[in-house]
């Protein structure tokens, strides 16, 4: 027996101190719900559930971006909603001018209604945005140009209207042959002054009288040419009238007829572009693309040209020219570029009329660049496509000299015929963007259902490695508090062993 060291009062302590840890760390998951509160208390479950936390706030992010990105969608397709709407009020114009019933003012009031829904679908391709990025404008799919090595001139020349979702970025080569040409025809206007005559101009009956001077005569062709959507100008002298039809093409036509004398019978078609050595592409990452490679088909529709691969894939575009006679008898020098230069069929060059084929390449660039990141990792990514839609895309108008033309016309039968034609294309163009659009939607919400499913499933995974499980952590505490009390009695009795060793010494 010793009272130097009380040994069992140490021994006893030590224990004390232990219970007295563990009722800390017991009391410190109680209040803070979470049994992993520093490295130490489980440095394995600590990595791992650090990891998972970070999953679980990466999935919850990514269903934030997948509803960003369904927003986005529904916004494109109210809007295409209204497109589809405007479409259909002008292919029921169409219709309605086709009726033989009407008479060219009639059709011409039909004309006006046109022209503002035209420039309608223009500001709505503009006003669609949704965070300031323009849906129907070109900003969400393709930037494209046009370029004619080994100069600048190319987007002056031709545009890439349309690229197909499956073309990868790079360059289509290809060859003008020719443009396409509006039908074209001359009258003698002076002929016609001091005489009775009555021609037809399209479908526009014109009536001459022998009492009509030259200005009169001249007011009258002016406005017939206005009804029979044809562009009119007029030589140095004022004395012959040069028409063209306002867009070029095979279907284009100007028939000029009289039943009196002077006879009048002028006949006159438009043409087609040609297209050739095209198909063989070059996407920038060197691989191959078999289906535009291994053949093509051209389809041509005045100015406006369809590259279509074996496999479906489609790049259309678009020439530019324009009509500017100079009244010097040559039909061929009476078309401008869209850069403002005069040349021949066709008019692609620096001033001079050029008769060769222009070597020309349709750069495709930054294919599919609005990108959804709709997973919680690395290059998670969706790619959404909108292409530009609007009235040059969907056929409707033709940008030439800088400024824009309406092409969609109703004011002749023929012309209200073609028309109709136009908006079953231009209908079918928006029903397959909402058909994409009405797909990426479906799978967003899809998305976001795995997303939030993944990310309850993989927090039950962490919180079982990292949170306290309540009830066993009071059964510890209530425990481990027993030990502390126990403990607490044990020592006081062993203090006082040596008041009780030394009673030997009475």
């Amino acid at each position: 027996m010793r009272i130097a060291n009380n040994i069992p009062a140490l021994k006893t302590s030590i224990t004390l101190r232990a219970s007295d840890a563990q009722i800390v760390n017991a009391m410190g998951q109680l209040s803070t719900g979470s049994r992993i509160n520093s490295a130490k208390n489980d440095a394995a479950g600590l990595a791992i559930a650090n990891k998972l936390s970070i999953q679980v706030s990466g999935l919850n992010r990514a269903s934030q971006n997948s509803m960003d990105g369904i927003s986005l969608t529904q916004t494109a397709d109210s809007s295409l909603n209204t497109l589809t709407a405007m479409i259909q009020r002008m292919r029921e114009l169409a219709v309605q001018a086709a009726n033989g019933a009407l008479s060219p003012s009639d059709r011409s009031k039909m004309q006006m209604e046109v022209n503002q829904l035209i420039q309608e679908i223009n500001d709505n391709a503009t006003r669609t945005e949704f965070n300031k990025i323009k849906l129907l404008s070109g900003e969400a799919n393709t930037l494209s140009s046009s370029i004619i090595p080994p100069d600048d001139l190319g987007d002056g020349i031709a545009s890439v209207l349309y690229v197909s979702p499956s073309v990868p970025a790079g360059v289509l080569n290809y060859t003008i042959d020719s443009p396409g040409l509006p039908a074209l025809a001359s009258l003698d206007i002076a002929a016609l002054v001091g005489s009775n005559v009555t021609f037809r101009l399209n479908e526009v009956n014109v009536s001459i009288s022998q009492f009509d001077t030259l200005d009169v005569v001249r007011g009258k062709i002016a406005d017939a040419a206005n009804l029979a959507f044809l562009e009119l100008k007029y030589d140095a002298t004022g004395t012959t009238g040069f028409f063209a039809t306002k867009t070029a093409g095979s279907t284009q036509s100007i028939s000029i007829t009289s039943t009196g004398m002077p006879a009048i019978n002028t006949q006159a078609t438009g043409t087609d572009a040609v297209l050739s050595n095209v198909g063989f592409f070059n996407p920038v990452n060197g691989m191959p693309v078999a289906n535009f490679n291994s053949g093509v088909s051209v389809r041509a529709n005045g100015n406006q040209v369809s590259v279509t691969s074996t496999g479906g894939q489609v790049i259309r575009l678009g020439l530019k020219v324009f009509f500017s006679p100079q009244g010097n008898g040559n039909p061929s020098e009476d078309f401008v570029f869209g850069n403002g230069t005069v040349g021949a069929a066709p008019p692609y060059s620096d001033g001079d009329p050029v008769n060769a084929p222009v070597d020309m390449i349709a750069q495709i660039k930054d294919f599919g660049h609005l990108m959804l990141h709709i997973g919680p990792n690395f290059n998670h990514n969706m790619a959404i496509n909108i292409p530009r839609l609007d009235a040059e895309t969907l056929g409707l108008v033709e940008f030439t000299g800088g400024a824009m033309k309406i092409i969609m016309e109703v004011q002749s039968i023929a012309g209200a015929t073609r028309a109709i034609e136009k908006m079953d294309k231009a209908l079918a163009d928006v029903t397959q963007v909402r058909s994409w659009i009405g797909a990426y939607q479906n799978r967003l919400e899809q998305t976001v259902m795995n997303l939030d499913s993944a990310s309850v499933n993989t927090e039950a995974a962490r919180s079982r490695i990292q949170d306290t499980d309540m009830a066993a952590a009071m059964t510890e505490l209530s425990k481990y508090n027993t030990k502390y009390q126990a403990g607490l009695a044990i020592l006081a009795q062993a203090n006082q062993r040596p008041q009780q060793i030394l009673s030997l010494l009475q």
